[in-house]
């Protein structure tokens, strides 16, 4: 049985509905203005550990024999991620601040490629 190793890459930033989707294995989480790259993580662990987790690589349903193997590269690759700007501290600056009179949350879309 090969290693399997997983690269975690940024793929979208949308309202929910405008979300086309995508076969590769993926998982979304809520974002707002100035995000921190540790919350950013955090969040995604939490959707892994959760089960949360879009497209159809059979390896992530819970009843395949290689699920716990790709949940670990999956987490390994989360933790890897590094910002594209080095030392760049806050994230999705272009996303309007956050009011408590908007119900709209954004959520970043995050796909899981195999290397």
């Amino acid at each position: 049985m090969s290693r399997i190793i997983l690269d975690c890459s940024h793929s979208d930033t949308c309202l929910p509905d405008y979300w086309s989707g995508h076969h590769l294995a993926h998982v979304q989480i809520p974002v707002y203005h100035g995000m921190k790259l540790s919350e950013i993580k955090q969040e995604l662990r939490n959707e892994l550990n959760m089960g949360a987790i879009g497209g159809s690589d059979e390896r992530t349903f819970d009843d395949n024999v290689l699920n716990d193997q790709w949940h670990k590269a999956a987490l390994a690759a989360v933790n890897k991620i590094k910002p594209a700007v080095k030392n760049q501290r806050r994230f999705f600056a272009d996303l309007e601040e956050q009011t408590d009179d908007n119900d709209d949350s954004v959520y970043a879309f995050f796909v899981f490629v195999e290397h």
